[in-house]
């Protein structure tokens, strides 16, 4: 297997349920990041094992979604419609946290006809070469260039910085709340002052809650806290509660 750092764990797991995982020898661990953020419901919790094992033995693959209907993802898609704003109303389904950062970047690109994409520093938005293009971070992304062009990447909290959001602009993509940072929730002040410089300009605000989302912060989407609410929510990790699954629910966009 490729090894994905320089001081891998090497602790070999065999067994997995609730909040603990044991390795090879029948040693316990407590697992403290839930999977980086993925298990929000614990490991092989019986309600989300009894699912896959009835959707399996139905079937597992047909063709890519949008050319046949595939009624499980017609009825998550409307389960989680039925929970966000009214105007986050189309779910478009990925394998991963980043390639719903992709689709949101792609998505603003085409409705929008523009190419600038607006991120932060210190954020991160998957691994992937656009999503390593907006990571807010060198250390994720130095050894990729070149990146993505007309990239920019602006301070939290900052409000003189607003003014570069403009009609050039596509999008704008912040983490409602930065994970990789160490957890870093911005203003209240701020983010309504963000939402309102993206709606002037018209340029599309995309909220990244792969690792906050789904009732970690005390509501069920992190956003509702500013009360503003974006284009285009991304969502990944703990939505799938460890099957490989993360989404895009974009605003009702005419043309995209």
């Amino acid at each position: 297997m490729a090894q994905t750092s320089d001081a891998p764990l090497a602790l070999e797991m065999v067994k997995a349920q609730g909040m603990h995982m044991w390795d090879a020898s029948g040693k316990q661990y407590l697992d403290m990041i839930a999977g980086i953020s993925v298990c929000n419901v614990g490991h092989c919790h019986p309600a989300v094992v009894k699912a896959i094992q009835e959707q399996a033995a139905t079937y597992m693959h047909l063709i890519v979604y949008g050319e046949f209907v595939q009624s499980p993802q017609v009825q998550y898609a409307t389960f989680l419609t039925q929970h966000l704003p009214a105007s986050l109303n189309s779910v478009y389904f990925t394998n991963s946290g980043s390639e719903a950062t992709e689709g949101a970047m792609k998505l603003a690109k085409r409705h929008t006809g523009r190419t600038g994409v607006i991120a932060f520093k210190n954020s991160y938005h998957g691994s992937t070469q656009g999503s390593l293009s907006i990571i807010g971070d060198e250390y994720w992304r130095n050894a990729y260039r070149p990146l993505l062009p007309d990239v920019l990447h602006l301070q939290h909290n900052d409000m003189g910085m607003l003014e570069q959001i403009t009609g050039r602009t596509a999008c704008v993509i912040a983490e409602t709340v930065q994970a990789e940072a160490g957890v870093l929730a911005p203003s209240v002040e701020w983010m309504r002052a963000l939402r309102a410089r993206c709606t002037e300009t018209g340029t599309l605000l995309v909220l990244d809650e792969i690792q906050c989302g789904l009732g970690r912060n005390g509501t069920l989407w992190a956003f509702e806290q500013y009360g503003i609410v974006p284009d285009v929510l991304l969502l990944g990790k703990a939505l799938g509660g460890g099957m490989p699954w993360a989404h895009s629910s974009p605003t009702a966009i005419s043309g995209a």
